[in-house]
């Protein structure tokens, strides 16, 4: 008898270890409920603003933000979110007080109207001040922030002065890096960074998403079909393992872009050949736990893309003959949705 206890506790606590393992990995066989929303994007009409193809765009309070790197002349130009219309360009492209050398990631300051334009070329972050752009011909940016080369923030999501929450880069040699998410304080510099790297993932690159309302850091992982879920603190919820995954690599790149919008994941999802690919052309569209809800079928490259909340859109940056544009989430009910 004393025996056949044993062997049933254990029997009990190996079940029991397989339940935790189960709620700290999802398996994803299949992705198929893909909803053709081609002909459903809207264009943005950026007039006669000229803006190059691989422009980046963000949502900054009640502004939408065009970030265009190869920009030989103004880099940052600010629309009003809901209307388009244009408010005004700024940062020059050189190496001046004035200007910017190698632009990076634009932040927003709401309480302030402050606009946060990384430079990584002179490894700060620069602050320029909406209201003085708008009334000050001569406005000049002052630096928030020094960036150390040891570790910098590639791309961040701005809360205030001491909470931001990041890619974090850590260069370690002369071309290659370590990356991986976490907090970042702005005034001490300091980055509390997660601990955890899957273990068939030896060189993590990945793309950020952030959701203070659901408490959830998520990373969607460009070399692994895998997105994993953590707490604001870092700590890892769930792995989601796509119908793609291949725990040795398959030398595919799979995620691009993420973002959140309400209570959905939206990543962008690619599926080809690292070095040779078409870019990607639909958006996965997930709940806040990872569970795969539907496919967006794009037909177009999306080279970058940003949720607006507020208005309801997603709004997109595109390699094609409509360069911006945008889905309105309202047209993507149950009762619209006709899948292919």
């Amino acid at each position: 008898m004393k025996y056949v206890f044993y062997f049933l506790v254990a029997l009990l606590c190996s079940a029991c270890a397989s339940e935790r393992k189960g709620e700290r990995e999802k398996w994803q066989r299949q992705r198929d409920n893909i909803v053709d929303v081609r002909d459903k994007v809207k264009e943005i009409d950026t007039g006669d603003i000229l803006i190059g193809n691989w422009a980046q765009p963000y949502v900054c309070g009640r502004y939408l933000v065009i970030a265009d790197a190869k920009s030989m002349d103004q880099q940052v130009h600010v629309f009003d979110k809901r209307t388009f219309r244009h408010v005004v360009s700024f940062g020059d492209k050189g190496q001046g007080p004035k200007e910017v050398t190698v632009l990076g990631t634009v932040a927003w300051n709401e309480e302030r109207h402050d606009f946060y334009v990384t430079d990584h070329g002179k490894l700060a972050i620069l602050r320029y001040n909406l209201d003085s752009l708008l009334t000050d011909p001569l406005y000049a940016p002052t630096t928030k922030v020094r960036l150390s080369e040891s570790a910098f923030p590639s791309d961040y999501v701005y809360v205030n002065d001491t909470l931001a929450y990041g890619v974090v880069i850590r260069p370690t040699s002369v071309s290659t890096f370590d990356q991986t998410s976490g907090r970042w304080n702005l005034l001490t510099g300091d980055f509390r960074t997660t601990d955890y790297v899957h273990p068939a993932d030896h060189k993590k690159r990945i793309t950020l998403a952030v959701s203070l309302p659901h408490q959830r850091l998520v990373e969607c992982n460009q070399r692994f079909d895998l997105i994993s879920l953590y707490n604001l603190e870092g700590e890892l919820q769930c792995n989601v393992y796509g119908p793609n995954w291949n725990e040795g690599g398959d030398r595919e790149e799979h995620f691009s872009d993420a973002d959140v919008c309400g209570d959905k994941l939206i990543a962008a999802y690619v599926g080809g050949d690292w070095a040779h690919n078409d870019g990607a052309r639909t958006l996965l569209v997930f709940s806040m736990q990872g569970d795969y809800l539907q496919t967006l079928d794009v037909g177009r490259r999306i080279n970058f893309f940003c949720c607006d909340e507020e208005n309801g859109r997603i709004i997109l940056s595109m390699d094609d003959e409509i360069q911006f544009g945008y889905i309105d989430l309202q047209e993507l009910t149950e009762g619209n949705r006709s899948p292919k």
